[in-house]
């Protein structure tokens, strides 16, 4: 899991997050991002990805919320050891 948390207005954001999306070395067009969606209240983002942990830390690395400084970003690993069935 990567969580992102804003450090700047969300005007900023907005402004970047075509970028954060269409990134060529991001979590998106590397197809590493399984789901993804805002926290609520609107204060970063999360984003469930699947891939070796190399290339998700250079994905989330290259990211312009990241590169640009509005946004912190922190690799979460865990291991599932629960599913739901059904």
């Amino acid at each position: 899991m990567i969580v992102f948390r804003y450090r700047a207005p969300l005007e900023r954001i907005d402004e970047l997050k075509e970028a954060h999306y269409a990134n060529p070395d991001g979590v998106f067009a590397m197809g590493l991002a399984r789901l993804a969606g805002p926290l609520e209240p609107r204060t970063g983002g999360l984003v469930v990805a699947d891939g070796e942990p190399a290339e998700i830390e250079a994905a989330v690395a290259s990211d312009p919320f990241v590169t640009s400084g509005v946004a912190t970003a922190e690799i979460l690993r865990f291991r599932p050891v629960w599913t739901r069935e059904g």
